[in-house]
């Protein structure tokens, strides 16, 4: 376990989820990372902040341009635990709905069937 300094308003409820989820058996360090670049960003822009309001949680859920849709869903699903955390404790914090940030569309496969594997066949036998 590695000991994270977090930062900001919220500092001392993140180390606590942090831990809590550690103490439980959830590895939870990429998470913790995450949580440690949120600190900073309530640290920078929320310093006085009390409560995690649906303001700061959107701004931080917000997509980059960067980065993929399932990245975003990740961070939010990672605030998301914290804000359930810190209502759980008597905090007040906007917790994001569930699937508020859609995961993108999977990938479905097409299998072929046995008429179009034989007539894909057919064709590449015809090439030379």
């Amino acid at each position: 376990m590695r000991n994270y300094l977090f930062s900001g308003p919220f500092a001392e409820h993140i180390k606590n989820h942090v831990q809590l989820k550690q103490a439980v058996g959830y590895k939870y360090e990429a998470e913790a990372e995450h949580l440690l670049r949120f600190s900073s960003f309530s640290a920078e822009k929320y310093p006085e902040a009390s409560i995690l309001s649906k303001e700061i949680v959107l701004e931080w859920c917000s997509k980059r341009n960067y980065e993929a849709q399932a990245n975003q869903c990740a961070r939010s699903s990672i605030l998301r635990q914290l804000a359930m955390y810190m209502e759980g404790i008597g905090i007040g914090a906007y917790v994001l709905p569930k699937g508020y940030y859609p995961a993108a569309q999977q990938y479905v496969p097409h299998i072929y069937t046995e008429d179009e594997l034989q007539r894909f066949f057919h064709q590449t036998d015809q090439c030379r």
